[in-house]
Parts: structure tokens; sequence; C-alpha cells
């Protein structure tokens, strides 16, 4: 969505996505496509806001584009951005194995080391989840934190 309305396909690029990802404070894109992302009836009632984009370099601002069109909304672009982010948290399993899926429940380690229990109360715990882009987590009866996605 571009100012309340879809962008158009024609002249699309990898390069064009990875501008706009980085716009949106991404590292880059991770995929595109066109055509009907929704039912076409929901689709249609969006404006197509923007149209020909042209990226020469790694930098939005030099970007052009029409803000007329000539599309139809079955060129509409999905596009998914990448954020790379080094946590330098970690919860790893019994074999020392990222957990990586839900739920989120393991050792927790600070740059590879564990982490102490003294005075990690519910405040700790959320802040450390949230640095690992985990919304929250849960103090269970049986003494140990889970982390919520």
């Amino acid at each position: 969505m571009w100012n309340g309305g879809t962008v158009c396909d024609d002249n699309f690029d990898t390069n064009i996505a990875d501008n706009i990802c980085r716009e949106l404070g991404f590292n880059r894109s991770a995929s595109w496509s066109s055509g009907y992302m929704l039912d076409s009836e929901t689709q249609d009632n969006f404006a197509i806001n923007l149209d020909d984009i042209s990226c020469e370099t790694n930098n939005w601002e030099e970007c052009t584009y029409n803000t007329e069109h000539n599309c139809g909304h079955s060129e509409d672009i999905k596009l998914s951005c990448i954020r790379n982010v080094e946590f330098k948290f970690r919860l790893v399993d019994q074999a020392g194995i990222d957990v990586m899926k839900a739920p989120f429940s393991g050792l927790l380690l600070f740059n590879n080391q564990t982490v102490c229990d003294d005075s990690f109360d519910n405040t700790a715990a959320n802040a450390v989840c949230r640095s690992m882009a985990i919304i929250w987590a849960v103090y269970t009866l049986d003494q140990n934190w889970k982390a919520i996605i």
C-alpha cells in the first residue's frame, strides 16, 4: 500500500522491492509477486496509487514513479521484507540447540553465557523477549518462564 492505495507491477523488480523495504525500515525484500492477494471485490475497493517505479540506485529518495496509472488490480504488488537482527539473547534446548519455534522455552543465554536469576522478574523477562522479537513472557507454576509470540 502507498498512500492508502496499491502499487502497480509495471517495471517492478528486485531493486525496487529492496528500496521499498529499506524505506519501511527493513534490510531488504524477501520476495514479491503481483496479482490478486485478497478477494477481487475487496482489492478492487483500493485505488492504484503508484505506477512505473524506477530505481537506478539503492536510495528510495532517488527513485522515480507516477501517481497516475494504466494498471488493473491484477497487477498489484505483494511484497515481503526481511529485517536481519542479531540477537544477543538466545534460548537453547537441552541439547544446546536454538529454540526456533513456539513454545519458546529453554535456557536463556546472553552472548553465549548463562543468565543468573538474581532480581530477574516479569519486567526483565518481557524486555528480553521483546529484544528477541517475542511479544511477552509468562511465568508458569513450575517456575519456568515461557516466551509467547
